[in-house]
């Protein structure tokens, strides 16, 4: 049974603020950007669940603005990030593996926000929003909870509390008048789910040594986790909700303490499944219990409230924080969201969403109340039509006795959204390993073509190589030197290395392959 909404209001002494916070400029309100690594949107009470995980959030939702379908580009916590920060979709940041990180050049929102004259600060509480992978960039104080060190690790032992404690101690050190842009990542609602006293018995018993530990997530096709189990971790999930949105209550508190104004945006990088395909986990699939996030945007700045129905991308949160403070971003793939219901309009727009995770290969696109899946591994697809089907239940393609134009025509959508970033230079073969080359549609592991033909290859990051160059070439690696028979025309990323301990900590979490067997 849930608690009595309310019961658990944190006090505002719980965590040490060295310093009073000051007093803000009104004419230029802060801006609090709240990523919870792992939310499903339909597990908080503003967007229909029934348990009471979410009072704090729920309540900016009633005075603020909430879109009901808010789209993440990827089910995994590395490229929905990079994206959410910089409006730039995947395909073109090329940070779609654990090996590849923010490019340089890349325009990051803190950097906008700070050149705007933001005081910037990053808390956040993974390996995969870290200084390893560039997330530092444009913030004036970055704490990744010291990640990259052997004392912690992904295990969940920064906490959401770690997280505020942090961001108040920087506030309190802020000058009188001087507005913060403050981003705030939670990894509470990832698993293990593992929140504390007394949130851990809010919704269900107390976790017990017998409890599923998490193997990976092909491992639960084959052996589904027993009813009463998946009910407990739900149960857990849901709790490190709760926990999290008493966080985040003590933190707006403590800015409303001192008559400081913000603009609040909560959303989330990736969902999470709870059996909904047979499985359990993340990164391997993209219906909406892995791709639908909740957008809620509060406080000031928003001044009306409401519900909007129109589809939006994690990619539309960058360029729409720049666009309020007047701050310039480069143009990526986003756009800026009215914040006024009545001026929403329903452009004309296509989500593409992708992951190569485990070789996992999945790829879709969105338009117009449909979704075509494509499972490229396994060369299958599938067709959904979500404006009468949102959970994505019966997929349209086996009716047999029906055309799907529908189908023909997304594909296309889908395959033109890459682009055509490689070109040869010379004419030859091109071959892909481990991937297929696109040129309007796909074209097999083998491309042969004339000088200045251009085509993409998926997953992204598949590597290529022309036979008159020996080199094997890596979008988001390096870009062939003048003179090499293939030129790349995209973004690039940034080549990472991860150490042996990073290594096994993923492995350990599911992140990472630790053998041929052994997947996510």
């Amino acid at each position: 049974m849930s608690a009595p909404r309310g019961s658990l209001v944190v006090a505002l002494l719980a965590g040490c603020i060295q310093r009073p916070i000051p007093a803000g400029d009104p004419a230029v309100p802060d801006v609090v950007l709240v990523s919870i690594d792992t939310l499903r949107a339909d597990h908080l009470g503003s967007y229909g669940y029934e348990r009471d995980t979410s009072p704090f959030i729920d309540g900016l939702a009633a005075r603020g603005l909430r879109w009901e379908h808010a789209r993440a580009p990827a089910p995994w916590t590395l490229p929905s990030h990079v994206t959410m920060l910089s409006g730039v979709l995947p395909q073109h940041h090329l940070a779609v593996e654990d090996d590849i990180g923010i490019a340089p050049d890349l325009p990051l929102l803190a950097e906008s926000l700070a050149a705007r004259g933001f005081a910037t600060g990053g808390f956040t509480s993974t390996l995969f929003v870290s200084r390893k992978y560039g997330f530092e960039r444009g913030f004036d104080h970055f704490d990744d909870g010291g990640i990259t060190t052997t004392k912690q690790n992904l295990a969940g032992e920064v906490t959401a509390t770690d997280v505020v404690d942090g961001a108040l101690k920087w506030l309190g050190r802020r000058e009188a008048g001087e507005p913060v842009f403050l981003f705030l990542h939670f990894y509470d609602t990832h698993y293990a789910y593992d929140p504390p006293a007394p949130f851990d018995t809010l919704f269900d018993r107390a976790p017990r040594d017998d409890d599923a530990r998490y193997k990976k997530y092909h491992h639960y096709l084959e052996h589904p986790l027993d009813p009463a189990q998946l009910e407990h971790q739900v149960a857990q999930y849901d709790e490190a909700i709760r926990y999290v949105d008493s966080e985040l209550e003590r933190l707006h508190a403590a800015l409303e303490a001192t008559g400081r104004q913000a603009t609040w945006v909560i959303t989330a990088d990736h969902g999470e499944e709870f059996g909904e395909r047979g499985s359990w986990g993340h990164a391997h699939t993209l219906y909406p219990e892995q791709l639908r996030v909740p957008l809620v945007v509060s406080g000031a700045r928003a001044p009306t409230a409401g519900v909007v129905q129109q589809v939006v991308g994690l990619e539309d949160i960058a360029p729409t924080l720049a666009g309020l403070v007047g701050a310039e971003l480069a143009a990526g793939d986003g756009r800026v969201l009215a914040l006024d219901p009545a001026a929403q309009t329903d452009p004309e727009r296509r989500f593409l969403a992708e992951t190569s995770r485990f070789d996992t290969q999945r790829i879709g696109l969105w338009e117009h109340g449909m979704r075509l899946d494509i499972d490229q591994a396994a060369d299958a697809r599938q067709l959904y039509l979500t404006d009468s089907d949102p959970q994505e239940r019966y997929d349209h393609l086996l009716d047999l006795d029906q055309p799907h134009v529908q189908a023909v025509l997304l594909e296309s959508h889908l395959w033109a959204a890459l682009g055509a970033p490689w070109e040869c230079a010379q004419p030859g073969t091109v071959s892909a390993r481990g991937g297929l080359i696109i040129q309007a549609a796909p074209r097999g592991r083998k491309l042969g073509c004339a000088a200045g033909d251009r085509f993409a290859v998926y997953p992204l990051d598949a590597e290529i190589s022309h036979s008159a160059d020996p080199v094997r070439y890596r979008a988001g690696e390096h870009p062939p030197e003048a003179g090499a028979p293939l030129r790349w025309h995209g973004g690039l990323g940034q080549a990472v290395r991860l150490t042996p301990e990073q290594r096994a900590q993923l492995e350990a979490l599911g992140y990472l392959q630790a053998g041929p067997d052994d997947r996510e």
